[in-house]
């Protein structure tokens, strides 16, 4: 890939991605605020088909907005105005376009080739915008691995859990969430682990949904954290009341940093007198698990870099989250 090679795994810290109206003023002024990782300006779903063209030549003006916080900075397009979207909002200051209704690798390639010749219009140097991708129907869940191969601009993933019911005739029971979404949500998270994707969501859980925010703060970091446990790297938000529960349980948690750490010395000490394993409180450690280690203290050191990122970049702008 011409322009930044694709992210590790690791490496992008994305953990809470706000939507955010684009021509919602109140929100718009607010989002900085959040804390999030990364803003998505949406231009499909919150806003009305009335409102369309109105609303993606605000995209230029709300980005230097949005960011005062540090955050990334998405667009949420209209497949069915792509061409109209991408030409208003592929500008400076915009990080990656969310794409959703994928469901093949040429759609996302026909993308691909829109936004490198506006790149190159525009003095953009090529491969900057990255892809975030939303698969909704069974079609893309059949071609999850071809999608998630397309292209390197693509560096995160996620099923839309809600249309994707629609085209599958699920029942919206959340009693019957993890019945109805484990092997789509399987699927996709091996095919992004195989092509270096970070995949995103809150997985098959029953009894869960971002759109809720009656939980307690201590019961959404915990779906939260139930994810990371299971590969995934984040989630779209709709509400900014899960913000801070996806940014804490998006991350090792600190129990498993001083269980790394330890770890790492332990195993470093013991290949020092040639042994390959060691026994830690009455269980075995090898090889296998240093490389776990490093994963979860790499991930730490990335999280903890992004974060002073976004605080320098609200000391620079003089402001204070609310």
């Amino acid at each position: 890939m011409e322009g930044s090679e694709r992210t590790t795994r690791s490496g992008l810290v994305r953990r809470s991605k706000l939507f955010v109206p684009v021509n919602r003023e109140p929100f718009v002024e607010k989002a900085w605020t959040r804390e999030a990782d990364c803003i998505i300006l949406d231009l499909e779903d919150s806003i009305a088909s009335t409102d369309k063209a109105s609303a993606r030549k605000l995209v230029k003006d709300v980005i230097p907005i949005v960011n005062r916080g540090g955050a990334d900075i998405q667009v949420r397009i209209n497949r069915a105005f792509e061409e109209e979207d991408l030409d208003a909002v592929i500008v400076e200051g915009i990080t990656a376009v969310m794409i959703p209704g994928s469901e093949s690798a040429d759609g996302i390639q026909r993308i691909d080739r829109m936004v490198t010749q506006l790149e190159q219009e525009r003095g953009i140097p090529k491969g900057t915008i990255q892809f975030d991708l939303i698969i909704e129907t069974a079609q893309g869940i059949i071609n999850a691995e071809t999608i998630t191969n397309s292209s390197p601009r693509i560096v995160q993933i996620n099923i839309g859990q809600a249309d994707l019911s629609v085209d599958m005739g699920f029942s919206r029971s959340l009693d019957l969430t993890s019945e109805q979404y484990t092997y789509a949500e399987n699927r996709l998270l091996y095919a992004a682990r195989a092509a270096g994707v970070q995949c995103c969501g809150l997985g098959a859980q029953n009894n869960v949904d971002f759109r809720d925010i009656s939980m307690s703060q201590d019961r959404m970091i915990e779906t939260c954290r139930h994810a990371f446990r299971m590969g995934y790297f984040g989630s779209m938000l709709v509400h900014p009341g899960w913000v801070r529960a996806a940014n804490e349980g998006y991350a090792p948690p600190q129990r498993d940093l001083d269980q790394a750490r330890y770890l790492k010395q332990v195993l470093q000490e013991a290949h020092a007198e040639g042994k390959g394993s060691v026994s830690v409180n009455g269980r075995m450690y090898d090889v296998a698990d240093i490389r776990y280690v490093n994963y979860i203290l790499e991930r730490a050191d990335a999280i903890a870099m992004r974060e002073r990122g976004k605080t320098a970049v609200i000391q620079a702008m003089g402001g204070v989250p609310l």
